[in-house]
């Protein structure tokens, strides 16, 4: 596990080795809402195996070991567009320090918007996402109100 300095805060990130094949994009495993680089498990080394690919997952603010959230509502919760902001602002950086160039998008839920919103402006070699967030309901915003 490292930690990278993106926009003054540090992200947990691990790395997956092993690439069988040389020039291969490397795949980012994007987590949910209530996730982190532990909560994958070991599911993205073996996609990593089983594709030859190297392979990156990383923490956002305020989950796993990265640097908390700032509490910017008064509840430590994050801001409305939180999503764009790692998608359009977060992402693109810690890619760049990270030295890839065209990834491979992996995303779940939150993961998987935030991969969505990131290869509409930005190149990728691939975006697979999982149970995204494409239409909020009335539920799902009062639910996340009362949480």
């Amino acid at each position: 596990m490292e930690q990278v300095k993106v926009n003054g805060v540090k992200l947990e990130v691990a790395r997956i080795a092993g690439a069988r094949e040389v020039g291969l994009a490397p795949i980012m495993f994007l987590h949910e809402g209530l996730g982190s680089v532990a909560m994958w498990r070991d599911w993205p080394a073996q996609v990593c195996d089983a594709t030859g690919r190297a392979g990156i997952v990383y923490s956002r603010r305020g989950y796993g070991a990265s640097d908390a959230v700032p509490d910017v509502r008064g509840t430590g919760r994050l801001k409305p567009d939180y999503m764009h902001a790692e998608a359009l602002h977060v992402l693109p950086e810690l890619i760049a320090r990270l030295g890839i160039e065209t990834p491979v998008l992996v995303g779940h839920s939150d993961g998987g918007t935030i991969a969505l919103l990131h290869a509409a402006d930005h190149v990728v070699t691939a975006c697979i996402v999982m149970a995204r967030h494409v239409i909020v309901e009335d539920v799902s915003i009062r639910s996340i109100e009362a949480a």
